[in-house]
């Protein structure tokens, strides 16, 4: 009877350290080794300026990315958007706003022969009358250092203060195969130390950028 005790408690205390494990997980922001993962080999950093913080970024070859289902897209979206509230940077619009690229295969740098981005931006304000907005743009070659883009202000106005959404979506061509690398990254133009709870309505809305 006493041996059943015990194995019984063992059980229990196992059962609780894997508990706390998994809440310290899923509370917790995403792993390192969790953040970038490649395909062939092939590997997107992203850094974005005055933010030290590394996004999430998963890579696909484009056929693979263009025969997800609806509900395996959001498993992805889901993802790149971060476990908890921080884990992914933001872009500041009022410092100069550039997310910078670069890409190797094999651990070795390599130049894309063509890329182009794709950015999915979310209204920051429940009135705005398009929830996302879609923009294709090409990225400026910064040579051995890589590409950079330069965002906007995409979503309307209404207030002050405002932080939109962004998913991106970079599509490149590596040794004639076609790939997609896309993360998330909020964006917007508050200073540190703001506070969301002082926001102040515009007289009248702002047009994006």
């Amino acid at each position: 009877m006493r041996k059943k005790i015990l194995i019984a408690l063992g059980i229990l205390f196992a059962a609780g350290v894997a508990f706390a494990a998994f809440l310290s997980y899923a509370f917790s922001p995403t792993p390192d080794f969790r953040r970038n993962e490649t395909v062939d080999g092939v590997r997107m950093d992203v850094v974005v300026a005055w933010d030290e913080r590394k996004p999430i970024i998963r890579t696909f070859k484009e056929k693979d990315y263009l025969a997800l289902t609806e509900n395996q897209l959001a498993k992805v979206r889901d993802t790149i958007g971060g476990k908890i509230e921080g884990d992914i940077p933001c872009i500041k619009l009022n410092k100069k706003p550039r997310i910078f690229f670069q890409f190797e295969k094999n651990e070795k740098p390599v130049k894309p022969e063509k890329i182009s981005i794709k950015i999915i931006a979310h209204a920051s304000h429940y009135d705005d009358p398009e929830k996302t907005r879609i923009i294709t743009d090409v990225l400026k070659d910064e040579g051995d250092l890589g590409y950079s883009y330069t965002t906007k202000r995409y979503g309307r106005q209404y207030e002050k203060d405002f932080l939109e959404y962004l998913q991106v979506e970079v599509h490149y061509t590596i040794d004639g195969e076609n790939y997609i690398s896309t993360f998330g990254a909020f964006q917007g133009n508050v200073d540190d130390g703001s506070s969301f709870f002082e926001n102040e309505e515009l007289e009248s809305p702002l047009d994006p950028e």
